[in-house]
């Protein structure tokens, strides 16, 4: 699977792309196998603090942290984005 990462995350991993081979795992086991400050960036454990695309869908319309991702998704993590 391809993890796509923007903003901070992006920042404090220094990569824009990671490849995980996990086979088939849950996006709560995707993200356990990130560094505890990336991950705590992006899930207080419970719900989401940024953006979470599986394959450009909400990961919230798909199960949230529970949401079953294969080898061949595209996992995108990026800041919500405000202004005005």
């Amino acid at each position: 699977m391809k993890l796509r990462l923007l903003g901070k995350p992006r920042e404090l991993l220094g990569k824009k792309e990671l490849d995980l081979d996990l086979g088939r795992a849950t996006l709560r086991e995707v993200l356990e196998a990130l560094p505890k400050e990336v991950r705590e960036l992006v899930t207080d454990g419970r719900r989401f603090k940024m953006i979470v695309l599986i394959n450009g869908v909400s990961a919230e319309s798909r199960g949230g942290l529970d949401a079953e991702i294969g080898p061949d998704d595209e996992i995108t993590i990026m800041p919500e984005v405000g202004g005005g």
